[in-house]
This record gives structure tokens, sequence and C-alpha cells, in this order.
């Protein structure tokens, strides 16, 4: 086959220590006797780990793949628009541990962060380095069962009782329950007053962060045991999972009680825009995100902070956070909404025996992820089982179907234009 439409790809696999130790390595038919941590399965096309297509001459890595022939294999528009690259990232993602408080840049702020940091000669792999490429990294994600996460700036009328409900909180900002009343619903006083409280936090002096988050964690030490659904449950979770060298704390354990804690159902989800804090803490996802690995953290994470590119980066915005639900968006098929041109994600559900016909008018990925799946274009027919992927050629046609049970197909494809699903 000189000119496939559809290719097999095998994702690349990333061991971040906070990752689990049997979803990932089960979906990959991989034993794990020693435990080792699968964080993520990345499948798509960055060149720090790109997914592997298996063509008819061999083993490529999909980045080159798609720059050896990108008006075949992304289509025109989207070759026009993002260059020979595939625009976005999908992956499976297992926390066992909690991840950092991180936050994404904007297209423009990735940008001239990017070349400010290459005129200063910052190495491009070197750990301290905030952009490693010029892009922006929006995200969605679906949860695959329940899934903790925080999630934007909780509303400052609860960060303000928080604040005020204790003489060992008051100490953190001692007047903010005051301000915040006085703030209104007024946007611009609100956002102000959210961009001081946490600047002050990201300030303060380590010897005073330890200060206060003893003086608060041995209080939450001697109480009963708080519930899941309670920052409390993940500030004491993340003490003991993020201590730092000599007794000192992690002053990221703030951010839990200033953002809202969201538990997700099976095939609920968020989208993070540029500019919202942010943290994953526990459960499996499927996360579809630009094709981009710029992150700036806030805490809960050995790895650098830059508290002044951070500040900069955050939107200071208080609202709560209600889930993503899919959309109806064709036969058998939801979307997560994403206001973005490099993605959109859909879940794909097979009843037994079901038929579901598609064309993809950009490149796509299917991941089969329960049941088995049966998928054809042309005269080309695949057996998909659960963690298997394919990519596709942009104008491929191509059906689904599911025997003898009933299965799910993630899609993952470029958003150029408005279209029918």
């Amino acid at each position: 086959m000189s000119d496939p439409r559809l290719l097999r790809i095998r994702p690349a696999v990333q061991h971040y220590d906070w990752g689990g130790t049997e979803l990932l390595p089960a979906l990959l038919g991989m034993p794990n006797p020693e435990r080792r941590p699968f964080a993520e399965l990345w499948y798509g096309a960055h060149p720090k780990a790109p997914a592997i297509a298996l063509t008819p001459a061999g083993d490529v890595a999909l980045d080159r793949l798609i720059a050896s022939a990108p008006q075949h294999w992304l289509g025109p528009a989207c070759a026009a628009r993002f260059g020979p690259v595939l625009p976005f990232l999908l992956k499976v993602l297992d926390a066992r541990r909690m991840l950092s408080i991180q936050v994404h840049p904007a297209e423009e702020q990735a940008r001239e962060g990017f070349e400010r940091e290459n005129a200063l000669g910052i190495p491009i792999h070197a750990p301290h380095r905030n952009y490693r490429d010029r892009h922006a990294k929006p995200e969605v994600h679906a949860a695959l069962g329940d899934f903790w996460m925080l999630h934007g700036f909780r509303p400052l009328e609860e960060i303000a009782a928080w604040l005020d409900s204790s003489p060992e909180t008051r100490a953190i900002a001692p007047d903010f329950a005051a301000r915040a009343r006085a703030a209104g619903r007024d946007r611009t006083a609100r956002s102000a007053l959210l961009r001081e409280l946490y600047t002050h936090i990201m300030h303060l002096p380590q010897e005073r962060v330890d200060e206060l988050l003893d003086s608060l964690l041995e209080k939450l030490e001697r109480a009963p045991a708080p519930p899941k659904d309670s920052p409390e449950y993940w500030a004491l979770r993340a003490a003991r999972e993020f201590p730092l060298p000599g007794g000192r704390r992690d002053r990221g354990i703030f951010s839990i009680f200033l953002l809202n804690l969201v538990r997700l159902r099976r095939d609920q989800g968020t989208f993070q825009p540029a500019g919202v804090l942010h943290a994953y803490l526990q459960g499996a996802t499927v996360e579809l995100m630009a094709n981009s690995d710029n992150v700036l953290r806030g805490g809960l994470t050995p790895k650098h902070v830059d508290v002044g590119e951070l500040l900069r980066i955050v939107r200071f915005e208080d609202a709560p956070c209600t889930p993503l639900e899919g959309v109806p968006c064709g036969e058998s098929e939801l979307l997560y909404p994403a206001p973005v041109e490099e993605f959109a994600l859909s879940r794909i559900a097979l009843a037994p025996g079901a038929l579901v016909q598609r064309a993809s008018s950009g490149p796509e990925i299917l991941l089969a992820l329960d049941g088995d799946v049966l998928l054809r274009s042309a005269d080309v027919a695949l057996e998909l089982r659960p963690g298997q992927a394919v990519f596709l050629a942009a104008g491929t046609e191509f059906s689904l179907s599911s025997a003898p049970a009933a299965a799910t197909v993630w899609r993952a494809r470029s958003n150029l234009a408005p279209r029918a699903c």
C-alpha cells in the first residue's frame, strides 16, 4: 500500500512517578510485576514522545510520517493553518498521586515566552525553562470513572468564608473577608482582590509558609478524618505526598483551598483554557489538548516553579466549576465542546452489532477503550481491542461496528471549521 489512508499507531508511554500501576499496562497488554508507574499514553505526534505508526514499510514516528506528506495526512486546510504538524495530542492518563498546580499560556504568551527564553540562551530541555514551544495548550478531558481535580478559583465568597473560619486561616490574610464583602459583584474589584491574595501567598517567605501551614495542618491532623469531598482531605494528602527537604511545607497546599474541588463521574469532563489554574488529583481520564508542552507550575511538584511568570499567565476570575457533559453529535456520538481550532473530542458508543459511518475532514485518531471494534475503510478492515488506536488521513471515510458486546471509541480530530458531526 503506497499511499495508505489509515494506520495503526502504538502510543508512547510516560512513566511519571504519579502514575498508576494497573490500568495503562492492562490496556497495553503488558505485565507489570515490578509495579512501575504508568502515568500517560500519548497517541499523537509531539516530538517529545511521538506515537509509532505501523506502516507497510516498517515502524515510523508519527511526527516524521506526517512531515513526509503533510497535505496527504492533514489535508490542505489543516496543513495551511498549523504547518506540517498534527495540531492535537490525545492521551489516556491514570493519576494515582496528585499532579502539580498548573496553568497553560495563551498563544501570544507562549510565542513571546519561547522567543524570550531562546534569546536568553536557555536550552530547550533545561529544567528551569518554562516554554518548550511557541504554542498554547488548551485541554479538554472526559473521566473514565470517578475523577478528582481542582479547576479555577472558587467563588470569592467561599474563599472569604474559609479564610474567616478559624484563627489559623485568618492569619493567612487577616482582612480578606471584609474586603471581599466590600468588593461585592464588581468583577474588576474581585479580580484585583484575588490577584492580591494569590500573589501574597506565592511571595510569602518560606519560613512564613511553614509557620502558617504547620498551624493549619496540625489542627487538621488532630480533628476527625475529613471526607474526600473536602479540601481538608486533599490538603492532608498533599502534605504527605509532597514533603520538602528539612520539614518545609509546599505552598501549593494553599491552592487546594482557593480552587474549586471537583468530582467528575464517568464521561463528565472539564475544559482548561489558557490561564485557568487546575490540577488533577486522582483518577483516569481521556485528555485531548493542543500539541504543546508548555506548563507553568504553582506548587505540589519537585519541578521548576517560576512565580513571576505564573502570575503573569493566571486569569484571576472566580466562579464555580460545572462539569462538562457531552452533547449529541450525530448517531451514537457525544461531543465535548471546546472553543478551539486545534482539536475536538467526542465519544462514540456502539451498541452490540451497531454500525456507525463517518468521514474525516481533517486528521483523526480513533481510540478503542471499551469492547472490541471493527473499523472498515475502503478495502481495509482492522480489529481494535481496548487501548488500540488508528491514525486517519484527512478525507477518509470509515465505519465502526462492535460485536458481540457494546464498545466505546474516542475520536480526536482537528476543529478548523464548523461541521456536522
